[in-house]
């Protein structure tokens, strides 16, 4: 763009336009400013703007209603959307409406500015009118719902990738709902109205894997259009492993030699564990890491999202009202509670909780003391979990001579690579010294003691393993 771009800024937020206007201007745009969706729509219509970062709720009027009507009338206009209120919804509402970006609030000044560059460059890459955007999912689930920043990243990857046939790998805790994100993504992409099937390979045998994915029936080589979601896909046999790297690669695997229906198939794995801490050890594929890395969409864990609990509380107590029949709510003190509770099991952990209260209660308000009292039980079952795992057992050599022997089994009489000592060790010093730090709160000092290990060999064992040192992760 020759001449100097102009920006129109829109928000009923003064600070907000404040703020971005003297950014903008101190890059040497020109900055109009509106405070409505109808002071939006008299500005861009009469011509006025290169650019329009708008925020979505307005006083008079959604600004994303209004899209349609202004390209129709602007389809030279860029539209930048910005919007702390969202939900998966609004991220997909602006790609079906060509918006050239969507900035979820609170963003940097720094992030606006390099999305206003990439908006005003001459060399930039133009939204083409036809191309595929995301569909509207059946219901937005409980895994999906939330306004925190967090989540607001999530959504707008989510709509992107829904419209590509790339393979995509959904990196979660356990309990975030990994199925059923995946089923959403289905639902958004062209193959919703295919089917969609799903497997949890940590419930199949390993010897099975391979059979069950590139047998004559297998749900990879038939030719049915759909989506397969694997989950656990770290638990997928070495030769499983093989021939599904292969098959994403190719269109064909080492196991069937009829030809991938690629536009057709849509693969999305799930797995809770480091792949790449796997593929450094030498139990995963690097070539199959690689493949499924294209497109990661990360789930964050509910403790980094608390401030959409009170929102999740909302959804199940209607959901449990209806299905006990009954018209119950927590109170806010309650609701409080639950936001300062750690989640370790997420979603999941967080539906049982809400289902233990509501068939705990017989009142109409569930109060703080009936949560804390649950939460307490919760607490200990999990602490005499956690006992139990750092119990030393007298079969714990027995337990990894089973694994070892599985891993040789899984081979199908393929020789491992090299290094299988020093990967095997490896599999069992890294989640020793990552319980070690947990028990000592991240205290290397303590924690070389317990091991009994020299201070300085336990730095750099926690190198070679790419083991956290921020001491606040193991509080």
């Amino acid at each position: 763009m020759s001449r100097i771009p102009q920006i129109l800024v829109a928000d009923d937020d003064r600070t907000v336009r404040t703020v971005i206007s003297h950014a903008l201007s101190k890059q040497g745009y020109q900055v109009g400013a509106a405070t409505s969706v109808a002071g939006l729509w008299d500005m861009a219509t009469t011509g006025r703007g290169d650019v329009l970062i708008t925020d979505v709720n307005f006083p008079d009027g959604d600004a994303l209603d209004l899209l349609p009507r202004l390209k129709a009338k602007r389809p030279d206009l860029t539209i930048i959307v910005m919007s702390a209120q969202a939900n998966l919804l609004t991220a997909i509402k602006t790609q079906q409406r060509g918006v050239f970006d969507y900035l979820p609030k609170p963003f940097e000044l720094r992030q606006l500015l390099d999305v206003m560059s990439r908006a005003v460059s001459d060399e930039r890459e133009e939204i083409e009118p036809d191309r595929p955007t995301a569909a509207l999912p059946k219901q937005i689930p409980a895994p999906l719902m939330g306004k925190s920043p967090a989540m607001q990243v999530t959504f707008k990857l989510l709509s992107r990738i829904a419209t590509q046939s790339v393979p995509v790998l959904i990196k979660a805790e356990t309990g975030s709902g990994k199925q059923i994100v995946a089923q959403t993504l289905h639902e958004m992409s062209h193959l919703s109205l295919a089917s969609f099937e799903s497997v949890e390979l940590s419930q199949v045998e390993t010897e099975l894997h391979a059979e069950l994915l590139f047998g004559e029936r297998g749900l990879v080589t038939r030719t049915s259009a759909g989506t397969l979601f694997l989950n656990n896909i770290d638990h997928l046999s070495v030769a499983a492993q093989r021939s599904l790297a292969q098959f994403i690669a190719t269109g064909f695997s080492n196991a069937s030699l009829q030809p991938a229906q690629l536009g057709q198939l849509r693969l999305i794995c799930g797995t809770s564990a480091d792949l790449e801490q796997q593929v450094s050890n030498g139990v995963f594929r690097e070539d199959l890491y690689f493949e499924l890395s294209v497109a990661v969409l990360g789930l964050p864990p509910l403790r980094n999202r608390q401030e959409d609990i009170p929102q999740l509380v909302s959804w199940y107590c209607a959901k449990l009202n209806e299905q006990f029949q009954s018209d119950r709510h927590l109170s806010s003190e309650a609701v409080a509670c639950l936001q300062s509770y750690h989640w370790p099991g997420n979603v999941k952990e967080f539906e049982v909780m809400l289902k233990r209260l509501f068939i705990s209660t017989t009142g109409r308000q569930i109060s703080l003391a009936v949560v804390e009292k649950e939460l307490e039980k919760s607490i200990s079952v999990r602490q005499q979990e956690l006992e139990e795992i750092a119990r030393p057992s007298e079969n714990l050599s027995h337990s990894v001579e089973g694994h070892i022997a599985l891993y040789f089994r899984a081979l199908d009489g393929d020789e491992p690579d090299s290094g299988l000592y020093d990967r095997i060790l490896a599999e069992v010093e890294r989640p020793l010294i990552l319980a070690t730090l947990h028990h000592t709160s991240g205290n290397q000092i303590k924690a070389a003691a317990i091991l009994g290990l020299n201070r300085n060999t336990l730095r750099k064992k926690i190198r070679e393993l790419n083991i956290s040192t921020n001491r606040s992760e193991y509080r």
